[in-house]
């Protein structure tokens, strides 16, 4: 079992800018609304790039105690952040979770986290593709960013045409690909 020091940090999102006079922030959240941001979980906030003298990066932890939404966006309360220049102060920290406190996604549903490095097989060919270095979301579907054995980026649509199967187990994703897809 892994301690806290040793835990591994999830960075879940951003903070934005103040909503109001009461210490409110929007959150720019790095992935589809999974339930780790809600009210009663302890967030870690760093400001990027930032150190200590010991070369650690530097962190408040405070308790969500409040999310609401506003224009599809959340909007949190932090304890102890109760006026807009306080809110301020936290614009363009990064917020991390501990490991620990990430939810259970449903069936069907997983991490990036858990898929990056796996093997993408196309079923088609039966041939490996490579291997998955990222899941890019910021588009209208997500895509699969796969590198090949000579370092070519590959990007594939993760829809129900294209992708079939996914083993987070064994580190696989079988996708079935059309002729001339690769070329």
């Amino acid at each position: 079992m892994k301690n806290r020091e040793t835990e591994e940090l999830i960075n879940i999102g951003k903070i934005g800018s103040s909503v109001g006079l009461r210490g409110e922030v929007r959150v720019t959240l790095y992935a589809q609304d999974s339930g780790n941001l809600k009210e009663g979980k302890v967030l870690l906030l760093k400001h990027a790039g930032k150190k200590t003298a010991s070369d650690e990066e530097a962190g408040t932890e405070l308790k969500c105690t409040g999310v609401r939404r506003q224009k599809d966006r959340p909007v949190i309360r932090l304890e102890g952040i109760t006026d807009r220049n306080a809110a301020d102060e936290l614009r363009g920290m990064e917020i991390y979770i501990h490991e620990e406190q990430l939810e259970e996604l449903p069936e069907g549903e997983h991490y990036v986290r858990n898929l990056v490095g796996s093997r993408v097989i196309d079923l088609a060919s039966g041939t490996e593709i490579g291997h998955l270095n990222d899941v890019i979301q910021n588009t209208a579907q997500s895509i699969l960013d796969v590198e090949t054995p000579e370092g070519k980026q590959v990007l594939i649509p993760a829809v129900d045409a294209f992708l079939r199967r996914i083993d987070e187990e064994s580190g696989i994703i079988e996708v079935e690909l059309i002729p001339g897809f690769l070329e």
